[in-house]
């Protein structure tokens, strides 16, 4: 069996292309040097040189591109994922947020999300969009959780961290494994991923502080006071407690 993966070259989909190898899926990524991403006989030839029998849609690109990997992937009957992103919905939506919520967000990458997310149903109603939350990895060197502290304490010293805000995050390898099983286990529609379940910005910050032994400076704030959880029922995925030492206030 083998998946197309856009995306190889970013945060998500490297993990998501080693736990599609755990369940005998081969991850074939679409390289944008050699596929095109506007020109549709390229992307058709490649869909059927690699004759996939999934398609995960994890890279940024124009919402034209998602709309005709999804339209593509309707034709070929080839099951579609996106990943989407919390983003989507703006600040004066409160969560917990569940997938019915209508997104609202006008910034240019949540408005950008929306449009993909538009597009897409508009060409596939089969496709599974997933909305992402932060992903948390292991160190630094990426668009992640890590990467974001580790900044904040090379460019300032100090990291401030809000104890009213609630973020939706999880870490990258559950997230991956939860994109694999809606992947091959679930049905067409719009899923939401969140590990975080009742826990602070501040608080997370100190449990990954704690979990890699670091000497970050970590600053309680009282801003952003916001609440970014996503729930959904038709899925789970592990609570980031699991892999941090966390203790509720």
């Amino acid at each position: 069996m083998k998946a197309i993966l856009t995306g190889m070259n970013g945060t998500v989909a490297p993990v998501v292309a080693r736990e599609l190898l755990q369940h005998g899926i081969e991850p074939v990524a679409w390289d944008r040097e050699k596929v095109s991403t506007s020109k549709e006989e390229e992307m058709r030839h490649f869909i059927e040189e690699v004759n996939p029998n999934y398609f995960l849609h994890i890279g940024m690109g124009p919402a034209e591109w998602a709309g005709a990997l999804a339209r593509l992937c309707a034709e070929y009957q080839i099951p579609f994922l996106f990943t989407s992103t919390v983003s989507v919905f703006s600040d004066q939506v409160t969560g917990p947020i569940p997938p019915e919520t209508s997104p609202d967000a006008e910034d240019e990458y949540g408005h950008y999300k929306r449009d993909c997310e538009e597009v897409i149903f508009s060409n596939n109603s089969s496709a599974q969009i997933v909305r992402l939350g932060w992903q948390i990895g292991n160190e630094a060197g990426s668009n992640n959780m890590m990467d974001y502290f580790v900044n904040e304490m090379k460019q300032n010293g100090v990291i401030s961290a809000s104890d009213h805000w609630y973020p939706s995050c999880s870490f990258l390898e559950d997230t991956a494994s939860a994109l694999v099983e809606i992947l091959t286990m679930h049905g067409p529609g719009l899923y939401h991923l969140n590990g975080n379940t009742r826990h602070t910005f501040y608080e997370i910050a100190v449990g990954l502080k704690e979990l890699h032994n670091l000497d970050w400076q970590i600053e309680c704030v009282d801003l952003p006071k916001q609440d970014h959880r996503m729930i959904d029922s038709k899925i789970s995925i592990p609570s980031i407690t699991k892999r941090l030492s966390l203790h509720t206030k």
